[in-house]
């Protein structure tokens, strides 16, 4: 058995603004490398000097190989795909890996949920595709690495943002005792059934305990105490009124509260890290159904979760070899209970279980300079992952769905990078990776009783390869990323049957998926132009069928032109263009929502008076009012697959800002 693991790559980045890309460093080890030194896609963004969001996706939009659906409703989760990984998820984000400041947000059998991240206090997010995504084992088809910002002693914050159906407030101050912040959204939604209240709470400090070692601690606290559900809409429905709300949403009072705690703590050295971890989550989530059948899983969810982990990582130098071993332990606990949803009133049980998952993980990543120009990079993890079910309601037409299995995975990349010149360089990288299956995807079989035990981890084989060029001149500054990338995975998990509020899943699949990623900035005086365009193209493998694989675009684009007034860096102008091809809504089904383009206006301006910072800000949504489909809910059993995009929006609001001490 293996002891415990840390991820072989951990991303941080420093805190270099986009203005200034070539000067950002991008990192596969705890030690920072240079950007065109990097043998993987990597794609980093500061997010600090952006503006305010309510959702901390709308700033992940544009990001190479990303595609990050804006959900206007908040009762669902952020919905976030890699290179066609986590792309058929019906429940958060699945198949990548979250973490901020280096701490797993994702649970150890690949589940994520993040709108729970304090997006006010976020300074940089950067992304990881490709093999050496892989090494962060089960469901490593990606990586987000978020960062926090760095604390600036005596410092106060006030902001405040609105618009027509939406408020925000939040207060920080970094204090000698640390940094504090709170933040509240009120949401009245565009639909009907579309409230949404939020609540947030940070602490996090620093403690220099010699010259060498710090002691860093964090605390974050979350609380919806009421998430509206207004549920998704059929192509017709949509088609008709995206502003209608289905009538079950109302009939079955469908919403959901829930409330997230985590405690985490980390002991740093100049090369090696002790971190550990415990988060607790409760979920009261009422669904648009009764979920009266006596072996379904009810109408209404009530679930708690704990979370806690633990991890190792050690680095040096030997030669002109670089290496990093690390290893790290991990353990999940469910509990989870289902009623009958009687027209918004709990009724009788449904269900009641404990599920749990435990992984112990061990990786070995070797940097090699064996000449001038070139670098070999090596890696590898194994990973051991134990699955338990008990399930305590077991009457007639409810057999016993107990059960427990170990699943034993590894994975491995390898990659060689030549630096070119001092302003390109290229890679080209291949490796291995597994995807387990989650607790939610095993519950049920389709002819018997007990966990899902045939399930098989899906498995990838990925190459990338990319040219990295940077160019830096008296006037225009700019760097361009192109990557190629190619992806078969077996075993991909199916929905087999869906009925009663049983879900059951099959492996019966496999993809086949590759593209392209194009990211290039150009920066000339006050002007800075930048763009973004994904090509994938993905298809799945069921039998003699060949469909194309579904909440999935096949191109997507991106482009900024931003103007910086002469007089103050932090005033901005900028018009931003989106652009998304169709997608198809399921695995069987030929329907596809309609491609769509935005776009969107921000404009930002900074001025000080009397000690105090202040920054104003206007931004206008969707200027042309385009209808289109924000989000594909996958495979949805009753057709209800749309989520409407917001119409067109104004929001306004300022952040102040001042010195205390």
């Amino acid at each position: 058995m293996l002891l415990v693991f840390i991820p072989a790559l951990v991303l941080q980045a420093q805190a270099q603004a986009d203005l200034q890309p070539l000067e950002r460093l991008q990192v596969t080890t705890r030690s920072p490398l240079p950007w065109l030194q990097t043998p993987a896609a990597v794609s980093y963004r500061q997010l600090d000097n952006l503006l305010p969001v309510t959702d901390h996706t709308s700033w992940l939009s544009g990001i190479a190989g990303l595609q990050a659906d804006p959900r206007s409703n908040p009762a669902q989760d952020s919905r976030l795909s890699i290179r066609g990984f986590g792309s058929r998820s019906a429940f958060g984000v699945r198949g990548i890996r979250l973490t901020l400041d280096g701490i797993p947000l994702t649970t150890p059998d690949g589940q994520s949920q993040p709108s729970s991240l304090f997006a006010a206090n976020l300074a940089a997010v950067e992304v990881l595709k490709g093999p050496f995504a892989a090494l962060y084992g089960n469901a490593g088809g990606g990586l987000i690495a978020y960062r926090s910002k760095t604390p600036e002693p005596g410092k106060l914050w006030l902001q405040h943002q609105q618009s027509a159906v939406f408020s925000q407030q939040q207060l920080s101050a970094d204090t000698e005792l640390g940094t504090i912040a709170l933040q509240q959204l009120q949401q009245h939604g565009y639909r009907d059934w579309n409230t949404a209240k939020r609540q947030q709470a940070l602490w996090q400090h620093q403690w220099q305990l010699t010259d060498h070692i710090q002691w860093l601690w964090r605390f974050d606290y979350s609380r919806d105490p009421r998430l509206d559900d207004p549920g998704g809409l059929t192509l017709s429905q949509w088609q008709s009124n995206p502003q209608q709300t289905i009538a079950a949403a109302s009939l079955f009072d469908s919403h959901k509260a829930a409330v997230q705690r985590q405690l985490a703590s980390s002991l740093q050295a100049d090369n090696w890290q002790l971190t550990f971890w415990r988060q607790q989550r409760q979920i009261s989530q009422y669904l648009p159904q009764t979920g009266d059948l006596i072996s379904s899983s009810g109408g209404i969810v009530d679930l708690s979760r704990q979370f806690q982990g633990i991890e190792w990582q050690q680095q040096g130098v030997t030669g002109l070899l670089n290496w990093q071993w690390s290893t790290r332990w991990q353990q999940s606990d469910d509990r989870r209970f289902g009623f009958v949803n009687q027209r918004g009133k709990l009724g009788d049980l449904r269900r009641d279980e404990l599920g749990s998952v435990q992984s112990r993980e061990l990786s070995l990543l070797l940097s090699y300079h064996f000449a001038s120009y070139w670098q070999l990079f090596a890696g590898g993890q194994l990973s051991d992952q134990s699955y338990q079910v008990r399930d305590y309601f077991v009457t007639d037409g409810n057999a016993d769905d107990s059960g427990a299995k170990s699943v034993n995975g590894q994975a491995n990349a390898i990659g060689v990078q030549y630096q070119w010149s001092s302003s390109l360089s290229w890679y080209l990288s291949t490796g291995r990776g597994f995807d387990n299956p989650t607790l939610t995807e095993m519950a049920y079989q389709q002819q018997a009783s007990g966990l899902n035990l045939g399930l098989r981890s899906a498995q990838n084989q990925q190459t990338d390869t990319g040219l990295k060029w940077q160019l830096s001149d008296t006037l225009l500054t700019g760097y361009l990323q192109l990557d190629l990338f190619r992806i078969h995975s077996t075993d991909e998990l199916v929905i087999a049957s869906s009925s009663g509020g049983r879900t059951v899943y099959r492996n019966a699949a496999d993809s086949r998926r590759h593209g392209a990623e194009l990211t290039a900035s150009l920066e000339y005086a006050q002007w800075q132009l930048q763009y973004q365009y994904n090509s994938l193209t993905a298809n799945l493998t069921q039998g003699a069928q060949t469909r194309p694989l579904p909440g999935v675009a096949d191109s997507t684009q991106w482009a900024q032109l931003s103007y910086r007034f002469a007089d103050n860096d932090q005033s901005t102008l900028n018009l931003q263009y989106q652009a998304n091809a169709a997608v198809y809504v399921s695995d069987q089904s030929p329907l596809q929502v309609p491609a769509y383009q935005l776009w969107h206006a921000n404009l930002q301006w900074q001025h000080q008076w009397q000690g105090f910072d202040w920054q104003w800000f206007i931004r206008v949504h969707n200027l042309t009012n385009q209808v289109y489909a924000a989000t594909v809910v996958v495979n949805q059993t009753a057709g209800r697959f749309v989520e409407p995009g917001l119409p067109r929006q104004l929001s306004a609001g300022f952040t102040l800002s001042f010195q205390l001490f």
